[in-house]
């Protein structure tokens, strides 16, 4: 891998003009996609490319080649709103710039902004963003090619522009222009690349750096060229890299490529002082309170990861900054110069600190790590990955093999998927091959710049017969490689996320991989399981056919989160993985653009068996073709389409609301197309149901939400008639008037079945029978009647069990009959589970609790998953008859439909492919409280000696008290514990159970 930075943000600008930026893979305009896929970790996912903070210094912009802007809460450390405008293909959108005006109402931006090689301008539009909504105001062109930097003026009238072609634009602010500007001069840098620009002396000077012919001073009211000492020659035969403007305008400092940073008056541009040289490139510059400046690493840091703080007047050192692991290209102050933010390291973090005494004041950053190690163990289908740099203190070690420290058995056609798990034994998992018979590779200094990887020596017998030099068009250098194909071919990783392959013995280019946006880290090959891994500085782990090169998966994980999806959006993912990807819908170069999250088109997208097919088939578009044919022209449309879009908040007046209930209000859903009154509303957990509604005006409705004593966390979720589902919530904090509360009801629907009369071999060649399901729920209705009932003020019940089977044993059955009259007690079969379920579920209230359980056998059949009835059938031996089954989906919308709180306990994991993939996402998004007898790839047992499945009889033992972690009784949390301990240690850890109580209070549920 390549050390954090070595992006050569700079090396990438230092090629002239922009026809040498662009990657050779970049789409030509016209056959740029209007949808993007994309990872958003809450933080930038690529090199933060430029900071400003806002002239209050409440807020920070920051712009990143990951094509996006980030107006981020610095005291909180979260983004407030991220603005994208029209991103394409390879360099298509990314952003080397941003200014904020001095009255804060505008951000400007520029860039790479444009399709093809570079031979069809132009490039370099300017857009502007009102800073309030993130919308695109206006957008200014003049250049025909990249803008580098921006800059306002301190009266903010005039705008000032530079770039690829050595011309600075100056805007004029002018109401008469449709876009609020005119180009009012343009002054003639004599360059192919101006990097920075900023005005000084009041605004009466615009200083600029270049990368090929030093340093430009200009008076700006006269538009003239200031004529710079002799000191400033030696500067036009290097890259002066970074530039920055003291507190009160008076000096001007520079940056270069060979460490140098020079003071420079602004007045007349004469030399004020040399500070101290560095022993590497000066990333960026920024001048701080106290005659402060701040000079940080960009590239060749080794262990010098650092930013130097130095006196201006005396030219002694201050302080070394270490706060990053990686270097640091972007750096800006608040207007007293009080805070210092710099941006950097391996992910691509923003810290805000003193310069007068280090301190970290945040931390602004994504969930995401850099992925820097890949393994394969091939025999098992298990893949292993670590995030730690394998060599801190080198610029570069390509050769070199991470830790790994994690690992992920990838689903097959006999295993579902697993959660990722620490690697606790080495494991015999495949690295890179650096060697194979009698070829190798090693990586070598070269190239324009003497990158100390830009070039891929191959070796046959230890003799060097050929090499590859990277540059501009295929990654700038070997950050990772290794040979296939018993040595006779290869495939090598570049800075940019370049993957190509190559055959060994010519250095011709066989294949190209495409999928990665950042440097690739490292990589595996397995010719046995088919696949090519890699792992990249984007925080992608991806998985590729080796053969066809076809990407398969990307992969993103964040402690216990992660998610899996495929190029065509279908995914699986952890409980809240789903909202760390998305998709960026564009709407013209003129106007910003739309990110649809994948959570709000879970509907048609979440499809873990779609993922699944695609890995075991080593294909993404032969799995789409199988199980939904023609459906990505669907897609397409239904991104076409907006989502929800809509706002809430507490209201401003809460003196009219009633006792217990707080005013929430809802704005812009009419605009949307949305019903206020078909929104879900959860407060903690609980889905209050009907609302008192009223308007505010034409576009804001005020609804009264039922709250508890203290914090509550009320979520309204929007869908609209495309299927689109949106999610806003808001915190309240209550004191409810002391008064004795009224107890709410308890419903609770037991289905229990043991007897499966048209399924005489269809169990693996046996009967379906079960022996305990009936039992099960009875005795669970038994115990929840006198342990949990009394909390509540009366308690009514739905029983669908086999009757034959309950009067098997009539010492149960009688006390089955105490709770539930006999002719209340109904045959589970599909009809009567369908119609008495959703029927029973319409009856409880906002206050009321109710608890489902159901046990029997479960069924996946492609992309969903039913329960089996006991009029369950099969047409052969091969497909199930599916009107005889019961749609678990229909189960899940009765569920979510029941008013107040909700628990589903289920236990049916019988037989192999009975995991009910969709419960736990179903469940949170809910927020419906499950126990699951079974996670992913174990059946539920039954033991003859506890007369019960091992779940429901870790359930009973824990309602009946052995679950109390108190004199008060069993509460969520504890019964939670219970179970997972209790079920684990009766089967030997050979069953292990699921559950989700994540966002619910700890409620008691049984009496001591």
């Amino acid at each position: 891998m390549v050390k954090p930075g070595l992006p050569l943000i700079r090396t990438c600008r230092w090629l002239a003009m922009a026809g040498a930026l662009i990657a050779s893979s970049v789409a030509r305009a016209e056959d740029a996609p209007d949808f993007h896929l994309d990872l958003d970790t809450g933080g930038h996912s690529a090199q933060v490319t430029d900071l400003a903070f806002t002239p209050d210094g409440e807020d920070i912009v920051s712009a990143s080649n990951d094509k996006t802007i980030r107006v981020w809460d610095w005291h909180s450390g979260v983004t407030l709103r991220t603005i994208r405008g029209y991103i394409g293909n390879g360099s298509d959108g990314k952003i080397f710039a941003v200014a904020v005006s001095p009255d804060g109402k505008t951000i400007a931006a520029g860039g790479y902004f444009g399709a093809s090689l570079g031979d069809k301008p132009p490039y370099g539009d300017i857009r502007l963003f009102d800073f309030a909504t993130g919308k695109m105001k206006a957008v200014l062109r003049a250049a025909d090619y990249a803008t580098y930097d921006l800059a306002f003026s301190p009266d903010g009238k005039t705008l000032a522009a530079g770039g690829a072609d050595g011309v600075v634009y100056l805007w004029r602010l002018d109401d008469k222009s449709a876009t609020g500007w005119t180009l009012d001069k343009k002054l003639d840098a004599d360059s192919w690349h101006i990097d920075k620009l900023a005005f000084a002396a009041a605004g009466t000077r615009l200083a600029a750096t270049t990368t090929d012919n030093g340093i430009r001073l200009w008076d700006v009211v006269k538009g003239e060229e200031i004529a710079l000492p002799d000191e400033a020659e030696p500067l036009r035969d290097i890259s002066v890299t970074a530039l920055a403007v003291s507190q009160d305008g008076s000096l001007f400092a520079t940056g270069s490529k060979d460490g140098l940073v020079q003071l420079w008056r602004a007045a007349d541009g004469t030399l004020a002082r040399a500070m101290p040289a560095q022993d590497f490139l000066i990333g960026s510059l920024t001048f701080a309170k106290g005659s402060r400046l701040v000079a940080s690493c960009g590239y060749r840091c080794a262990d010098k990861r650092r930013s130097i703080v130095w006196n201006t007047d005396t030219g002694e050192k201050v302080l070394d900054y270490t706060g990053h692991d990686g270097t640091v290209y972007a750096s800006a102050a608040n207007a007293d110069g009080s805070q210092v933010a710099t941006a950097g390291g391996t992910r691509n973090a923003i810290q805000v600190w003193d310069p007068a005494t280090g301190e970290r004041k945040a931390l602004l950053q994504g969930v995401g790590e850099p992925v820097t190690a890949v393994g394969i163990d091939a025999a098992n289908d298990v893949i292993a990955w670590g995030n730690t740099n394998p060599c801190p203190d080198r610029v570069a070690c390509p050769e070199q093999q991470g830790a790994l420290d994690k690992v992920l058995a990838l689903p097959t056609t006999e295993r579902f998927f697993e959660d990722p798990q620490p690697l606790t034994e080495p494991g015999s998992f495949a690295r890179a091959a650096l060697a194979n018979g009698q070829w190798s590779l090693r990586a070598a200094p070269g190239g324009k710049d003497a990158l100390e990887n830009a070039v891929l020596e191959i070796a046959n017998g230890g003799k060097v017969v050929r090499g590859i030099e990277n540059d501009a068009t295929n990654g700038f250098v070997h950050s990772a490689y290794t040979l296939i194909d018993k040595g006779l071919g290869l495939i090598t990783g570049g800075n940019d996320g370049t993957l190509i392959e190559y055959r060994t013995a010519t250095a011709k280019v066989s294949g190209e991989f495409t999928g990665h946006t950042g440097e690739i880290n490292a990589m595996v090959a397995s010719e046995k399981a088919g696949l090519l891994v890699t792992g990249s500085a984007d925080q992608t782990l991806r998985l590729w056919d080796l053969k066809t090169h076809e990407l398969i998966v990307s992969m993103f994980f964040a402690g216990s989160q992660w998610i899996v999806w495929m190029p065509q959006g279908y995914y699986y993912s952890s409980d809240e993985g789903d909202k760390l990807i998305g998709w960026q819908v564009n709407q013209g170069r003129d106007h910003e653009g739309r990110f649809i999250r994948a959570g709000q088109l879970k509907k048609y997208l979440w499809s873990p068996e779609m993922v699944r097919r695609a890995i075991t088939l080593r294909s993404a578009k032969q799995a789409v073709k199988e199980m939904r044919p023609g459906v990505d022209n669907e897609l397409q449309k239904l991104l076409q389409r907006k989502p929800p879009e809509f706002a809430i908040r507490l209201a401003d007046d809460q003196s009219k609301v009633r006792d217990g209930y707080v005013a929430v209000e809802i704005s812009g859903a009419k605009e949307a197309g949305t019903d206020v009154a078909g929104f879900s509303i959860l407060s903690n957990s609980r889905n209050v149901g009907d609302v008192t509604a009223r308007s505010v005006d034409g576009n804001s409705t005020i609804v009264e939400i039922p709250v508890e004593n203290g914090e509550n966390i009320i979520r309204i979720t929007g869908t609209n008639e495309f299927g689109y589902l949106t999610e806003r919530s808001v915190t309240a904090l209550a004191r409810k008037t002391e008064k004795a509360e009224a107890k709410g009801k308890l419903y609770v629907a037991v289905i229990g079945v043991d007897k499966y009369p048209f399924l005489t071999d269809a169990c693996s060649g046996r009967a379906c029978d079960l022996r305990y399901p009936v039992d099960d729920a009875t005795e669970f209705l038994k115990v929840i009647s006198q342990k949990s009932a009394p909390l509540f003020s009366s308690m009514e019940t739905l029983v669908l069990v086999n009757r034959e089977a309950l009067d098997e044993s009539p010492d149960k059955a009688k006390l089955t009959y105490a709770v539930a009259s006999a002719d209340a007690i109904m045959e589970p079969d599909s009809d009567t589970i369908d119609d008495q379920l959703a029927d029973f579920l319409d009856r409880p209230g906002e206050h009321d609790t109710t608890i489902i359980f159901v046990a029997g056998h479960g069924i996946n059949i492609d992309e969903d998953y039913y329960f089996i009835p006991t009029d369950g059938r099969k047409q052969d031996a091969e497909r199930w008859k599916r009107s005889s089954l019961v749609d678990w989906s229909d189960i899940q919308k009765s569920v979510e439909r029941a008013k107040g709180m909700r628990f589903m306990l289920l236990d049916t994991c019988h037989a192999a492919n009975a995991f009910n993939p969709r419960l736990e996402k179903d469940a949170q998004d809910a927020r419906i409280v499950v126990f699951s007898a079974t996670a992913a790839n174990n059946t539920a047992a039954e033991l003859p000696e506890l007369g019960h499945g091992v779940f429901t009889y870790s359930i009973l033992e824990g309602l009946r008290g052995k679950a109390r972690t108190s004199d008060g009784g069993v509460t969520l949390f504890g019964l939670a514990d219970y179970i997972s301990r209790e079920v684990v240690r009766l089967t030997s850890s050979k069953q292990k159970p699921f559950y989700y109580v994540g966002g619910v209070e700890n409620i008691m549920l049984a009496e001591p």
